[in-house]
Parts: C-alpha cells; structure tokens; sequence
C-alpha cells in the first residue's frame, strides 16, 4: 500500500489529487470557491489562540480530522511572555508559506523536479514602527510599510527559465502575496 502512495508522489505531493483537483476546478468552478475561517481568543496579556478547523469549498462543508492551533504573543521586551512569534512574524511566515506551496503546486502540475525552495521574508523597524501602534504618533502607520522576500528554488533538472518561471508563478498565484499586495476589504462586525 505504501508503494501505490509512492507511485502518485511528486515533489512530495500526490499528484492524482491535485489532478483530480485541477481538473474540478476547470470543469466546475463553483467548486473553486473557498471559505476559510480562524478564531482567536485573548489569553491574557499580549497572548492569543487562534484555530481553525474545518472550510467550506464549492458550497460544502468540509471536516477536518484536526483542529490547527497557533499562538502569538509579544516578546519579553514588549511586555509579553513569548509564548510563541508576534503577528507580524506570522504575518511574514504565511506569506513565505504561501509562495512556497503555490511554487510546489505549479511545479508539480508542470512535472518540474524541485530539491528545495527557501523563502526568507523580513521587515524591520525602520518599516514597522510601533510609534503607529502605540498610538503615541499619528504620522505613523501601525503596519509595516513594506516586506523584503529572499527566494531561492533549487533544481538539479529544471533550467533557469523554468525556475525564473516560477519565481513569476509564486508572485501571480499565491494567495498571500496577492492578499498583501493588493489589498483586501475587511468588514469589522461587532458581536
């Protein structure tokens, strides 16, 4: 059984779902559409938990077997207890998690053999200034004005066009980086 799981493994992804998903997705693309969801709740300080579990995708509900935690907190020299990264550092992960599997998918579904794809994203202070945050300065925005990604995609087969294709593949298709970059209307709702 392990060996027929092997058969379908490409850059470590199963590549008769992702057909499969593919080819839904072109055929019906009602069923593209996706609604994700996270809860977070105040721990106490700067602490908070946020889950998901289970989305919705193509009008259905699907269930997870797992429910995801994360925890953010504020460092020590923030006043936090550094129980796990600030939000903005989660905000930088995600967006270098997103680019990484959007270039695996793409290379995967155009059969291009990757060995390793390392994406490093930082934003320094000079760019989140927590004057904005604070509130102690109005001049200032509280989120970061801009964010630096280092990407490196490594491949003993494909050639240099294909890689710079998807360095462009990452940067058109990756949810996170067309979040981020072109903004998104977010409505606050009061409960």
């Amino acid at each position: 059984m392990n060996d027929e799981k092997n058969i379908y493994e490409f850059n470590g992804i199963n590549t008769q779902i992702l057909k499969t998903a593919f080819d839904s997705m072109r055929n019906h693309p009602e069923r593209a559409k996706v609604t994700f969801s996270a809860k977070s709740e105040w721990n106490g300080g700067f602490s908070v938990t946020t889950t998901s579990k289970d989305f919705r995708m193509g009008g259905q509900n699907i269930e997870r077997n797992t429910e995801y935690k994360m925890q953010y907190d504020y460092p020590n020299q923030f006043s936090g207890q550094g129980r796990g990264p600030t939000v903005c550092e989660a905000c930088m992960g995600v967006l270098g998690a997103c680019l990484t599997q959007t270039i695996a998918g793409h290379a995967t579904s155009r059969g291009i053999k990757i060995d390793s794809i390392d994406i490093n994203v930082e934003g320094d202070l000079d760019d989140l200034d927590m004057r904005g945050w604070t509130g102690i300065s109005n001049d200032v925005r509280p989120g970061a004005q801009q964010l630096r990604v280092k990407m490196n995609i490594k491949s003993d087969t494909a050639s240099k066009e294909q890689i710079n294709e998807l360095y462009e593949i990452g940067k058109r298709f990756s949810p996170a980086f067309d979040t981020l970059t072109n903004g998104t209307s977010v409505v606050l709702v009061n409960s």
